[in-house]
């Protein structure tokens, strides 16, 4: 796939402008294709060669859902920083991951039941260190009774919906915060977010308001067909398909590389 001239073009002017340059991305959807069991999902070598080239020259940062020893084991890459668990849990530079936290046993106990309430159906758990993610990917039906089954969360939780998922959270942080953390650690000139997914419209909000502030921002929503929640298209300033975010790491990467 050819990437768009004019945006080929944007990418290329940020990357060439006043450093230092952030890139803020998504994983699920966005670095890697979503698959139908999310232990299954991997990075794409290209889109792995390309983080690797672009965090050499420019702050790049995953910003994701998943937990940071997960993120971590899903991205590989030297010099990547990570904002993992929706906020919760960030590298910053550590030299070691932290312990993982227990999963709380008010959640346990809730992710328990729903699992029991809705047993025998295409239903898969995710665990994840500070949250359960419920995905019905298999069977878009079940969306009605998991919502039902979710209607009564323990105190300091919320619920994120997703692409055919519904995800059980603490509330706070979030991915707007987690940028907003990024550009505070920083202090980027330019600033690149990418995603694909209602999390992820927070990150774009985020980016538009650096843009008022007299940053340069351009948020790029990851296109994943029908699925593609129409929040996303509407926050983003371009809407690019998940096959050609390599492309546009390794771009941008170029673009740092080349002479000025």
């Amino acid at each position: 796939m050819t990437l768009d001239e004019a945006l080929a073009g944007r990418l290329r002017e940020l990357a060439r402008g006043p450093a230092p340059l952030l890139v803020a991305t998504d994983l699920d959807g966005t670095l890697a294709p979503i698959v139908p069991r999310p232990e299954d999902a991997r990075v794409p070598p290209p889109t792995l060669a390309a983080l690797e080239r672009l965090a050499g020259a420019a702050h790049v940062a995953v910003v994701t859902g998943r937990d940071l020893a997960t993120a971590r084991a899903l991205v590989p890459v030297p010099g990547v920083e990570f904002v993992a668990s929706h906020g919760h849990e960030a590298s910053f530079g550590a030299p070691a991951p932290p312990a993982p936290s227990p999963l709380d046993d008010r959640l346990e106990a809730l992710a328990l039941a729903v699992g029991e309430r809705l047993l025998g159906t295409a239903l898969r758990i995710e665990w994840k260190a500070r949250s359960v993610a419920f995905h019905y990917r298999a069977d878009p039906s079940l969306a009605a009774p998991l919502r039902d089954a979710l209607a009564d969360l323990p105190e300091g939780f919320r619920l994120q919906p997703g692409r055919l998922v519904l995800e059980v959270l603490p509330d706070g942080a979030g991915k707007g915060a987690a940028v907003e953390a990024l550009v505070q650690r920083f202090r980027p000139v330019s600033v690149i977010v990418l995603g694909d997914d209602l999390t992820d419209v927070a990150m774009f909000e985020v980016a538009r308001t650096i843009g008022h502030a007299g940053a340069r921002a351009l948020s790029l929503g990851v296109a994943g067909g029908a699925e593609t929640p129409p929040e996303v298209v509407a926050a983003a300033d371009a809407v690019v398909p998940q096959g050609q975010v390599a492309a546009i790491l390794a771009l941008l990467a170029d673009a740092l590389a080349a002479p000025a």
